[in-house]
């Protein structure tokens, strides 16, 4: 009996020391499971004199090709659908005759232990990033659709909400119950639109489907950056405009006074302002436009219904608006022009770019909306003054006027959430670079692409702790791909160089929207993957 255990152990040894060898063996064919290329024709990166008759791609071990795609320069993608299959070797002839520029061969194949793999290599034809077009970027009509009528819907009440209890707090001589009920509802209504324009930037900054609106990393992404600060002081403008029209007195005007700033503030802090050199006076403009316009919107609704016969109040109310509204006006006018001045940096702009002609389009309606301004105050309050019939009914639809008009501006501003200024592009181009920032808990990352339109493109990358200090790592892998446009992931080994940056050459041959890796080996068993979308024209 006791001889038993030991021979139990020995046989357990035996089982061991076998199922040790047999492991030992199978590494080598373990770590090379997956299939790789290892040869192409034409190689990746290659210059040709003429298209290729026949294009070859050779991996490790047996393949069954899944899907190929071939990308010409002008993104046109064609499917592969006859390939030779030879163990190891692809070949098949390009489905049409390639022209001039870069191409992309994407392809997935299922490697011998039956796991699908993908890659894409390019090749030029003539000179590397020629027949190149201008921009192709992804879109979905639906949700820039959904983002403009929001956005006008937001500001609309953004300047209604404050500028109405400003308005009550400071210049009617008697705040009606019904007017405090309608500016609160409007806020409220403020406050719902800021809600949904939150969660549809997150969808434009992810590119996402309106399915996943309800995802958490959605309205993170919407909630960050400068259009998260943006919205946190839109929020505080309306909360300061509800808690205004709960008071009375010095404490409402206050509040009312914080919430029309608000206004500006919030303005300011997104948008092409954001990012208008010099930044100083662009923010300072967008301030200034915005508050003035608030007091000018907010007081419309308001004075539509103290005009009424039933109220005696009214002359005072619109005496006391007549003397403050030309100070506005003014404001409003000299923001207007340094605005414009900054962002179209040059006259012709005005014609020649779509920022311009949508500008060009607004001032129209702002001339129209100033000639009624205009004529309200000459010709309609003195006969209001005066006690004459039907002047209220008048000057209420003039004002009804001025409403539609505003709508419209605010129609047309919201159009420029989707265009670039002529300042912007010209700088982009001066620079002809493209910009990513990506960020993990543990790592940060700043790559610059130059250039910043399709082609041969040079990629730099600066890597950095979270609290921004250099990262010291001991390799740096960066991945490119283009889902939209059906091209695998590429990826190329990046090398440090003395001055502390990484660099890499790398192809982007076709614009659009690109998935960019970074895979950071920190140490031998640490590493660290961040990924972020860039635009690359």
């Amino acid at each position: 009996m006791i001889g038993a255990p030991a021979r139990s152990r020995r046989n357990a040894g035996r089982w061991l020391a076998w199922v040790t060898a047999l492991a030992v063996l199978m590494l080598p064919s373990l770590a090379h499971a997956h299939a790789s290329l290892v040869a192409s024709d034409p190689a990746a990166e290659a210059v040709l004199a003429a298209a290729p008759a026949t294009i070859t791609l050779t991996f490790n071990e047996p393949v069954t090709p899944l899907a190929l795609q071939l990308i010409d320069a002008r993104g046109r993608s064609s499917a592969i659908t006859e390939v030779a299959t030879n163990g190891d070797r692809l070949s098949f002839a390009p489905p049409s005759l390639l022209g001039a520029g870069g191409h992309v061969l994407s392809w997935r194949v299922v490697s011998a232990d039956g796991h699908p793999v993908g890659g894409s290599l390019t090749f030029w034809i003539g000179t590397p990033g020629a027949s190149l077009p201008a921009i192709i970027v992804p879109d979905d009509p639906a949700r820039r659709a959904a983002i403009w009528a929001t956005r006008v819907m937001l500001e609309l009440t953004l300047l209604a909400a404050p500028g109405g209890a400003f308005f009550l707090a400071w210049i009617a001589s008697a705040a009606l119950p019904v007017l405090v009920a309608g500016c609160g509802a409007v806020a409220v209504l403020g406050l719902g639109a800021l809600a949904l324009s939150v969660g549809l930037q997150g969808l434009d900054i992810l590119d996402a489907p309106f399915a996943e609106l309800g995802s958490a990393a959605v309205w993170w992404e919407g909630a960050t950056g400068s259009f998260g600060r943006s919205a946190a002081i839109a929020a505080v403008a309306f909360g300061l405009t509800l808690s205004a029209l709960l008071g009375r007195g010095a404490p409402a005007r206050l509040l009312s006074f914080g919430a029309v700033l608000g206004v500006g503030a919030a303005l300011a802090a997104s948008g092409h302002a954001a990012t208008a050199e010099p930044r100083w006076l662009a923010t300072a403009a967008v301030l200034v436009h915005g508050v003035s316009l608030a007091l000018w919107v907010g007081a419309l609704l308001p004075l539509a219904v103290m005009v009424g016969p039933n109220h005696a109040t009214a002359n005072v109310t619109l005496r006391r608006f007549s003397r403050t509204i030309p100070i506005a006006i003014a404001t409003l006018l000299i923001s207007g022009v340094v605005l414009g001045a900054i962002q179209l940096g040059r006259i012709e702009a005005l014609w020649t770019s779509d920022y311009g002609r949508i500008l060009f389009a607004k001032l129209a309606l702002v001339v129209a909306l100033l000639l009624i301004a205009l004529w309200n105050r000459r010709r309609v309050t003195p006969l209001l003054a005066a006690g004459t019939p039907h002047a209220a009914y008048a000057l209420r639809r003039t004002i009804a006027a001025e409403l539609v008009l505003v709508i419209a501006i605010l129609g047309l501003v919201g159009l420029w959430r989707f265009t670039p200024p002529p300042r912007a592009a010209t700088a982009a181009a001066a620079e002809d670079r493209a910009f990513a920032h990506l960020h993990t808990g543990r790592a940060m990352a700043n790559v610059t692409l130059t250039p910043g339109h399709a082609g041969p493109i040079e990629i730099e990358v600066m890597l950095q702790t979270p609290d921004e200090t250099p990262l010291q790592a001991q390799a740096l892998t960066v991945t490119l791909a283009n889902p939209d446009a059906g091209i695998e992931p590429a990826s190329a080994e990046a090398r440090r160089q003395p001055d502390g940056p990484w660099r890499v050459r790398m192809s982007a041959p076709v614009p659009g929207r690109w998935s960019l890796t970074l895979g950071i080996l920190i140490s031998d068993f640490d590493k660290v993957t961040i990924a972020a979308p860039v635009v690359i024209r």
